[in-house]
């Protein structure tokens, strides 16, 4: 019985002091993990910066972890204190992708944060070097099945989002390609730039402005309606291949544990900033529906998402990666 009386007082004194904390948040500068820098994640990432220190009236920073597949700062946002002080901003590659193709992660996608908020889904865009003599999506088709792995496609990582848009083309396509796995999408544009890649299945805000400058062809949207960024490049269903599609968001997470107050109170500020200039003129370069989701709903369309794209990887037989 003394035992059971210690353990009551001892979970007691737990929680006011979760509480007290809580109403003292914040009393220190934040930090949000970025496991993707120098790519689309790291604007979106300043800006939600932004906006929690303009709400929350205290410093945030941005601290760059990247590294494979980005599950080494996903990782290092699962292990901190949850106390509201450690956000994590990643993209559907660590919370949706990764678990459905890697054997084993070092995080638990679904147990280990409580969701904040998501960006709408941005389908991926098919992009060669201009080298590569195609004028269009069949004709690039065509030219990989008569040269099997002979086009190389780069990527943010083996597991990434950009890695399965890749695996999905090809499987879709009956093609088979050479995957490059990068640390980040920005190093890959580069090696694409440059020819050393001839291809990538991108984000529209990473890729859109090397189209419209010319130094890479946009092929396709994999999704079902053209993006506003990209108002001439077709999607895969207008060229009848409405199966071949793939979309990535970027969300943003707090440590399990983290109190539901504090959560709260960063949706609160969220929520509304949404809909500022700058986060609708970030959602319009992205191709980002501006139709964020936020808590238990964002929870449950990773539920949903993570479901759907297991059949997508069983049916086109990818195999898991170590």
């Amino acid at each position: 019985m003394r035992r059971q009386w210690l353990g009551l007082v001892f979970s007691s004194l737990v929680c006011t002091a979760c509480v007290v904390q809580a109403q003292d948040f914040p009393h220190k500068t934040l930090r949000i993990i970025n496991p993707f820098p120098g790519g689309p994640t790291d604007s979106f990432a300043r800006l939600i910066a932004s906006k929690l220190q303009a709400g929350l009236k205290q410093a945030v920073i941005v601290e760059a972890k990247a590294g494979a597949g980005g599950t080494i700062g996903v990782a290092a946002a699962a292990k901190s204190a949850p106390d509201g002080y450690t956000l994590l901003i990643t993209s559907a590659s660590t919370q949706i992708v990764q678990p459905v193709v890697r054997k084993s992660l070092p995080y638990d996608a679904e147990k280990d944060f409580i969701p904040i908020m998501a960006t709408g889904g941005s389908a991926s865009v098919v992009v060669v070097h201009p080298s590569l003599p195609v004028k269009n999506l069949r004709e690039f088709i065509e030219y990989a099945r008569s040269n099997p792995e002979a086009v190389s496609y780069g990527s943010s990582g083996n597991g990434t989002a950009l890695h399965l848009a890749g695996e999905v083309f090809a499987s879709i396509a009956g093609v088979k390609l050479q995957h490059i796995p990068y640390k980040t999408a920005a190093q890959s544009m580069t090696d694409l730039l440059g020819g050393q890649v001839k291809a990538m299945f991108d984000s529209p805000n990473n890729s859109s402005p090397q189209i419209k400058n010319g130094k890479v062809k946009g092929l396709a949207i994999m999704g079902p309606e053209r993006l506003s960024v990209l108002p001439d490049v077709p999607t895969t269903a207008e060229l009848g291949m409405p199966t071949m599609r793939f979309t990535n968001w970027l969300g943003v997470y707090a440590p399990a544990g983290t109190p539901p107050d504090i959560v709260e109170r960063m949706i609160k500020i969220l929520r509304p900033a949404m809909n500022e200039a700058d986060m609708k003129e970030y959602f319009e370069r992205s191709g980002m529906p501006p139709a964020p989701l936020f808590g238990q709903d964002m929870a449950q369309a990773s539920r949903v998402q993570r479901s759907e794209l297991a059949e997508v990887v069983k049916r086109a037989g990818i195999p898991l990666l170590d």
